[in-house]
């Protein structure tokens, strides 16, 4: 599932400002998903691909929850109906903090294999705020007051009965899919809709949201293991001493920093930034989406093999920029805070904008380096990301206090009381600290993938896929199967 506030929904992706990347927080950087080929910006009704089926859209209201609002906007859809027949299943693929594309029901998931096996009819659905989907047409502060997971959830809920006689699937099962912060709202969608929902996949989900999120860090730690994260924590400390004692323009220079790193809060920024090409490498780590530009054992091998660990650390730096599509390190929280700014919900950043409105307003997810047992910095704090909240979106001076216990007591954290679901979660996920660890009724499932990344059950099987990722497909299908052939 980095903003610098973040985040798995199923995508977020790197753009190019002024030769910046996209601005991505820590969030979005532990929820995002590649899908290859496809762009960041809304599409509209491009096809990538001229055999992709076509865009759709759905009227929806823009507030479910006020009669006297009528105001309406188009949310983006796609269809497959290759394998379906009469009377099978509907798989509803919910789209999370990115535009959703025609390859969520073409492929990029697992869920075609399924649909092929149980003749289902695939259906992908973007979230309000984000790619095409935008009420009144900007991410502006007013609308944005429109962006909550409650709304969302509505949103998906009224679509059902839509899709149902737009198709004529009559009485079909619909069974929910998502991935990380779309994996929460596919759990919560079977909790708050169960007559519409038969069943829920929730993978990687982090559905205990939580203001500081140390533990992110803490388990990018366990997950490359003492010696490698010793040789980090060793580069961490030597770059602070240099910032510490006024070595700016040389820090700079070795890292190739975007802007001069001035102020507190730019150092921050600098410092997250570094920590990014690390904590993805473990995220995505052998994904089955080739994510990352390496691995775990890779990466940490160069690390630990070579005579000079920081100018390995540099060069590794310097490639992941490059795969993310920048030609320098993000230093600047001016610059920063600037490039989230934008209401233009076609700007490369208009993503990152709302997903950062939702961490700051319900969410929190903040990637801070207030534990011991992590080897980032501790200048990544939690004031840090609370004040890029009150920076990006006003008033001067206002302090944002994310709604956690509201969506903790409304959903119920890692308790969730919803039935017929799987929860997945992989042991080096950092998110996985955030994910339903035991089942909190006896009618859902709960999955540890040993060695499992983020999501890393999402994507089509291949020879040496992990056995537990093996499994957690079979313990899918298996509740596919008795909801479709024995309800």
């Amino acid at each position: 599932m980095k903003i610098i506030l973040i985040i798995l929904s199923l995508l977020l992706f790197t753009g190019i400002i002024n030769g910046h990347r996209n601005h991505d927080s820590p969030l979005n950087k532990g929820l995002k998903h590649r899908v290859p080929g496809y762009d960041a910006r809304p599409s509209g009704n491009r096809r990538v691909n001229p055999n992709d089926p076509p865009v759709q859209w759905f009227t929806n209201r823009v507030d479910h929850y006020d009669p006297q609002n009528r105001n309406t906007f188009k949310q983006k859809f796609y269809v497959n109906d290759t394998y379906y027949t009469a009377g099978s299943p509907v798989f509803y693929i919910l789209g999370g903090e990115g535009p959703v594309g025609a390859s969520y029901v073409t492929g990029h998931f697992v869920f075609n294999q399924y649909a092929q096996k149980f003749n289902a009819l695939l259906v992908a659905i973007e979230h309000r705020f984000y790619g095409d989907s935008i009420p009144m047409g900007s991410l502006s502060l007013e609308n944005l007051k429109y962006l909550t997971t409650q709304q969302a959830l509505a949103d998906y809920a009224a679509f059902v009965p839509f899709l149902t006689q737009k198709y004529n699937t009559g009485s079909s099962k619909w069974i929910s899919f998502g991935g990380s912060y779309s994996g929460n709202l596919s759990g919560w969608l079977r909790l708050k809709y169960p007559q519409l929902i038969s069943a829920a996949i929730a993978t990687s989900a982090p559905v205990k949201a939580q203001l500081d999120f140390p533990e992110y860090f803490e388990v990018v730690s366990q997950s490359i293991g003492p010696t490698c994260s010793s040789i980090v924590s060793n580069i961490t400390q030597t770059v602070t001493t240099m910032l510490n004692n006024g070595q700016n323009e040389q820090v700079q220079q070795m890292f190739n920093a975007c802007d001069a790193i001035v102020s507190k809060l730019d150092i921050a920024t600098f410092m997250e930034s570094l920590s990014s090409g690390i904590t993805e490498t473990v995220q995505y780590n052998l994904d089955n989406n080739n994510y990352t530009f390496t691995n775990i054992t890779a990466m940490c091998q160069r690390f630990e093999q070579s005579s000079d660990p920081m100018k390995e650390f540099i060069d590794f730096n310097n490639e992941y920029n490059q795969f993310s599509g920048s030609q320098c390190t993000l230093s600047s929280y001016k610059k920063s805070v600037q490039y989230l700014q934008s209401s233009n919900y076609k700007s490369v950043n208009a993503s990152s904008r709302s997903w950062n409105w939702q961490c700051c307003t319900e969410y929190g997810y903040w990637q801070t380096g207030s534990s011991q047992n992590q080897p980032f910095s501790s200048a990544i704090t939690l004031d840090y990301f609370t004040q890029m909240c009150t920076d990006i979106f006003g008033p001067k001076g206002f302090v944002y206090q994310p709604a956690i216990q509201y969506i903790l007591n409304d959903y119920g954290g890692t308790n969730i009381q919803a039935t017929n679901v799987i929860y997945e979660r992989g042991t080096i996920d950092p998110w996985s600290v955030l994910s339903v660890q035991s089942p909190p009724n006896s009618e859902s499932q709960v999955f540890l993938i040993e060695g499992g990344s983020h999501c890393s059950a999402l994507y089509p099987p291949k020879p040496d896929d992990l056995p537990g990722v093996t499994e957690a497909r079979e313990m899918e299908i298996a509740l596919i199967s008795s909801i479709v052939f024995n309800n």
